[in-house]
């Protein structure tokens, strides 16, 4: 549990003030004021422990080639100039990260996580996911209103009701997914002027990514 590291975070700290506040002459600076370990990472995950310099067990991934834990990235982008008027899942997307680490894997794994065709972001594994959806909205027309879909539910939303002017938005959100579920961006405005606009500086982009496994 977090906890532990919390209490752990808090003592640290009451070290680091007690060595702020302690000359070098006294009996006890060489008790609050610890040098930290030499480096706490390498190809094997072994992480100093502090104060001892022991060696714990291995408790994140240092380097990919470290068999400790898993992540999951994917981002894609609109690319060249487009536009996308009306309801619509937003497609058309150039691939620029597809990437996943299992939790038994040194390597990238070849399976296709990024689908640019439908413009789907697809889970590789049970964890929360940290997705930011933007897009560049058009001048004229009425007003555009774009969702964001997550494991087939509406988890977000954004806009534009300023038709005078191009605007470009989006959002941040966190969600719990399941592996299997698919990330993507519906434009839901009814309009045929109601267009989303890309130009080639990549506005329009979707990014997702593992924050935490679950399994």
């Amino acid at each position: 549990t977090i906890k532990p590291k919390i209490a752990k975070l808090r003592a640290d700290l009451d070290l680091i003030h007690k060595c702020m506040n302690t000359s070098r002459t006294d009996p006890n600076w060489s008790t609050y004021c610890v040098e930290p370990p030499a480096s706490f990472s390498s190809t094997g995950n072994q992480i100093p422990s502090g104060r001892m310099q022991g060696v714990e067990a291995p408790k994140d991934r240092s380097t990919a080639a470290t068999t400790a834990d898993t992540f999951a990235i994917g981002d894609m982008y609109l690319s060249g100039y487009t536009t996308k008027c009306g309801p619509q899942t937003i497609t058309g997307w150039t691939n620029s990260l597809d990437i996943y680490y299992s939790t038994t894997a040194v390597a990238d794994s070849t399976n296709t996580y990024v689908s640019t065709g439908s413009g789907t972001y697809t889970a590789p594994v049970n964890g929360y996911y940290n997705i930011c959806a933007f897009l560049r909205f058009k001048k004229g027309g009425n007003a555009v209103d774009v969702t964001v879909y997550a494991g087939g539910s509406v988890v977000a939303g954004f806009g534009d009701a300023v038709d005078q002017d191009w605007r470009s938005t989006g959002t941040c959100i966190i969600r719990l997914l399941s592996a299997g579920n698919t990330v993507y961006i519906r434009n839901n405005s009814g309009g045929g002027s109601d267009c989303v606009e890309e130009t080639a500086w990549r506005y329009g982009r979707l990014g997702v990514y593992m924050v935490g496994p679950t399994t």
